[in-house]
């Protein structure tokens, strides 16, 4: 192969009109000599959205358009990396043949700006062929046939052509004038058609003869071509048979041309194309046809088997048919990205050439070359995702891919923080491109565990879960179509060490020492449940809790000393579990000691050695005088009772409210009936408890009903609900509601009992009285919206027996339940304060009851002046849901009564002591850390409603 590249600027500056003539000194051409054409590339960026290609010979310049290129034989696109491909045929228009051996060309590419102005590329090209001339030769390019046969071949004979087209040509032939090129046009059904090579120019074609060859040239889709089928393929044929005439000679030649023209197939995984392999417009004689040599390749350049079957290329040939396949991706082609509804897709295209050799009776070598772009549709594409993070490494490592080279990263969005990719990697993020031999890239992004953008979480076990969010935003070049790609990586590493926590006693508090650890924003330090204002910092913190502090649990009190325990919990801030406890205990000698329980019960231990004589320990008292020492020594008494208990006295003093009781000593005094003289001393010891109001909580216990007859487990819920003196509503909440429940000896109600546990025959009925004492409004008119019985103390104990529901009265199997009215006496002034409710057993068979029971009642006060639910006292049916409405605003509380030890008949009867004194029926819920008494029923004035 001859080349020869030339820049003859100064015979083209002859020819040129004036502009901007530039040498391409920055290599954005590349052109090259192919077997029957010159061949240019130039990148399309570079090339612009408006330019011309300009063809030069010695008589002028000739712009290229597509009808102009296709006439004269000349093709220039764009293939799918957007490249710009220039071809032109050896045998093209205006170029200089040398006996068909060497060829030169001048052309020039021009390229114009935004205002018109034009850069002028000029260019001189000189090659010669690789191989020598075909006696016939058809080339099917991407907008022309082209055919050039030998002319020394002999006469047509009449078998050459169709009968037909042999008799009209010849009969025209020699009619025609002398010394003039024309062409005979003959297609189905219509007459013949003959023009000179001038008129065949004028209407598109090409007609041409060089030393040795005769050519004929026409674009696709002209009006003397036809399509035909051919093994069921679309083939455009144009039949045409070209004539010289001189004194003694008459030449007439076939120049029939035909091109498949069907379109290539996607199946999924191969792209393919078919053509005919016996093309019947240009053989005759199909038993005559021999092949003698198919080759495929691509861009124009036939491939050598070895490299075809490497690249997965397929050429297979059977009797009536040549098929390529390319594999979709294959070396040779290539991918265009595509975004469709923020889908990646991928486009494959390639650039087919087949090259067929055939021989038969006419011909003894025909050469048919097609050049075929091939093209799949888009095909959506899931990239993957990576995640090639080593642990080890402490850093993620995310491989994004598969990604042409169309596509470009713009910027990330790291755990919802958007960065260009400058920010990106002033953050401590490395990101790289990976290049694959077969021309696609990958995006590798490297972040390290301790970078701020990694998110971080203790999940247990001294495991630590790292988690990155990615949100990738790239870019499709040139069209600029932006595609978001999110992916979550999640890395679990067990590196975590946790807070050290050293703690020691000293005589008045309890210290803990804290050493961080590496993840000490994770942890938050409570004493119990009660965070603490402090954080976990270098190069430790100290918490020291002095004695009888919030948080102290008071394992044993004794004479002996106090036990006191503190429990430093590290709680998860995002899931408040406790991660680690450390527990310190420490042993507390006591002398004198007074400690006031957030639930309300107080411990003293009084010293009785001050007073002279010494007041014996074991005779003191609270003021109650049943209320005796827990433990006592020679010199020392332990007392322990609740604030509603063994005769406590409360105020309020502003924001305080106050508990009072004293340990005094009875004096003996002689003589007994008339005491005048006693050798005791005077002792007397003041307790005081004070609560802060502010800190008090309502408490709502609701029963939740059960439908009689009761078949079931009972359940209870608790619910608290902050109290605030401002809150909003009609209706001005109590602060505490005080109900009284007593159990009467008889029907008449005047005598009821003090001391519990009552024992009393399974059939003798029980006698509750409710009593609403200190009522805000004389208005106000007490209901018993819910009563039940059971076992043990607590509101939702189980098993329940209902007695009312809905302020009706229910009876079970074994029992029966009725109300007693309350009428006005000089005992019972107000009846509508009071309920009574009788309890009875059916039948002694039943021993149902043959245990304790506990008498529980939801109390309901509502003033009567205004609730219409308070004039009535049992809705049945469907109707109870309307006054359970009504009374949803009302003021709401629990009273208990009890026990009563129920006997068999003819058991023991009578009352027995209970040892402690039970709990009035109400007591606030106070103190910083609030504690709620189970050992009495504690009543509260809420506005509720019922469960």
């Amino acid at each position: 192969m001859g080349f020869r590249l030339l820049l003859g600027v100064a015979w083209l500056c002859a020819v040129l009109p004036a502009g901007l003539v530039a040498q391409d000194l920055s290599g954005n051409f590349v052109t090259e000599c192919r077997d029957r054409y010159f061949w240019m590339s130039t990148n399309g960026k570079f090339a612009g959205g408006n330019f011309r290609f300009d063809v030069i010979d010695r008589s002028g310049v000739y712009p290229l358009n597509d009808s102009y290129a296709a006439a004269c034989g000349f093709t220039y696109s764009f293939n799918l990396p957007g490249d710009l491909i220039f071809r032109a045929s050896f045998l093209a228009c205006h170029v200089e043949s040398v006996n068909d051996v060497s060829y030169a060309l001048q052309y020039r590419f021009v390229r114009l700006d935004s205002l018109g102005r034009e850069t002028v590329y000029p260019f001189s090209l000189s090659c010669s062929t690789e191989s020598p001339w075909n006696p016939r030769e058809v080339v099917c390019e991407e907008n022309y046939m082209e055919v050039s046969v030998r002319k020394n071949v002999p006469v047509i004979a009449q078998e050459g052509l169709a009968k037909e087209d042999w008799e009209a040509a010849l009969s025209i032939a020699q009619e025609a004038v002398m010394s003039v090129w024309q062409v005979v046009f003959h297609q189905t059904g219509m007459p013949p058609k003959t023009m000179n090579a001038a008129d065949a120019r004028t209407e598109g074609y090409f007609i041409n003869s060089t030393t040795s060859r005769v050519l004929f040239r026409s674009p696709y889709g002209m009006a003397k071509s036809e399509v035909v089928m051919v093994a069921g393929i679309p083939v455009e044929a144009i039949r045409a048979t070209v004539f010289y005439k001189q004194r003694w000679m008459l030449l007439l030649v076939d120049t029939s041309a035909a091109c498949a023209k069907n379109p290539s197939v996607f199946d999924g995984t191969y792209l393919s194309w078919v053509t005919p392999r016996l093309l019947s417009p240009l053989v005759l004689h199909p038993t005559k046809f021999v092949d003698k040599q198919i080759k495929m390749g691509v861009e124009g350049r036939p491939l050598d088997e070895i490299t075809a079957t490497s690249r997965g290329y397929q050429l297979l040939v059977n009797s009536t048919a040549v098929k390529i396949s390319i594999p979709f991706g294959a070396v040779g082609g290539y991918r265009k990205s595509h975004v469709i509804d923020n889908k990646y897709n991928q486009m494959y295209a390639i650039d087919l050439f087949l090259e067929h050799q055939w021989a038969d009776d006419l011909w003894e070598v025909t050469q048919h070359r097609s050049f075929k772009p091939a093209r799949s549709p888009y095909l959506p594409e899931t990239p993957y995702v990576v995640n090639n993070t080593i642990p080890s490494e402490k850093g993620f490592t995310v491989t994004l891919g598969n990604f042409k080279p169309d596509v470009e990263l713009k910027n990330l969005t790291l755990n919802g923080v958007p960065l260009t990719l400058p920010e990106a990697q002033n953050r401590g993020v490395k990101i790289s491109e990976v290049q694959h031999p077969n021309g696609t890239k990958d995006f590798v992004l490297k972040v390290p565990f301790n970078n701020p953008l990694v998110s971080a979480e203790y999940i247990g076990a001294l495991i630590r879960r790292y988690t990155l969010n990615i949100n990738y935003t790239l870019n499709i070049v040139p069209q600029n179509e932006p595609y978001f790609h999110p992916a979550t990586i999640v890395c679990d590493v067990k590196d975590v060490n946790l807070p050290d926590v050293k703690s020691f006693c000293t005589n008045r508090s309890v210290v803990f020492e804290v050493t961080p650890g590496n993840m000490d924003s994770s942890w938050e330090l409570c004493i119990g449940s009660r965070p603490l204002p402090y954080t976990i910092a270098e190069p430790k913190i100290t918490i020291e809790l002095p004695l009888f502090s919030i948080g102290y649990i008071y394992e044993d009190i004794s004479l002996r000393g106090l036990t006191v325990r503190v429990e430093l919990n590290m709680r998860n801030v995002k899931t408040l579990q406790v991660e680690k406890q450390f527990v310190q205990r420490c042993p507390i000698p006591t002398r004198e000691l007074l400690v006031c329980f957030p639930n309300g019960v107080v411990t003293v231990v009084a010293v009785t050695m001050e007073p002279i004589p010494v007041v014996e320990p074991s005779k003191t008292t609270l003021l109650d005088k049943t209320c005796k020492p827990k433990e006592f020594d020679s010199t020392r008494a332990l007392f322990t009772f609740t604030v509603n208990t063994c005769g406590t006295r409360s105020k309020i003093v502003e924001n305080y409210l106050i508990y009072e009781n004293e340990v005094v000593y009875t004096r003996a005094l002689f003589p007994p009936n008339a005491p005048v003289i006693t050798r005791d001393s005077e002792y007397r010891l003041t307790i005081r408890c004070r609560y802060p109001l502010n800190d008090t909580v309502k408490l709502l216990a609701e029963r939740k009903a059960v439908p009689a007859p009761y078949t079931g487990k009972g359940f209870g819920s608790l619910e608290f609900n902050p109290y605030s003196q401002g809150s909003g509503g009609s209706k001005k909440f109590r602060d505490v509601l005080n109900l009284k429940a007593r159990i009467a000896r008889d029907v008449s109600y005047s005598q009821f009992y003090s001391t519990f546990p009552v024992s009393q025959s399974m059939l003798e009925p029980l006698f509750l009285e409710v009593e609403l004492l200190h009522p805000q409004n004389l208005s106000d008119q007490l209901i018993l919206q819910d009563c039940w019985a059971t076992e043990t103390p607590e509101l939702d104990a189980s098993p329940q027996w209902d007695l009312v529901t809905d302020s009706c009265l229910t009876s079970g199997d074994s029992y029966k339940t009725q109300f007693h009215p309350v009428s006005a006496s000089a005992l019972t002034k107000s009846p509508h304060h009071l309920q009574r409710l009788e309890v009875q057993a059916r039948s002694a068979e039943d021993q149902v009851l043959w245990k304790q029971v506990y008498l529980h009642c939801l109390a309901v006060v509502c003033d009567s002046e205004k609730a219409v639910a308070c004039n009535k006292t049992c809705i049945t049916g469907v109707k109870r849901s309307a006054r359970s409405v009504e009374l949803a605003d009302s003021v709401k509380g629990y009273i208990s009564a009890g026990p009563v030890q129920i006997v068999p008949e003819g058991g023991i009867a009578g009352v027995k002591a209970a040892g402690e004194t039970p709990l009035a029926p109400y007591i606030p819920v106070l103190g910083v850390a609030v504690g709620v008494l189970l050992l009495a029923v504690v009543v509260f004035a809420v506005k509720a409603t019922r469960c």
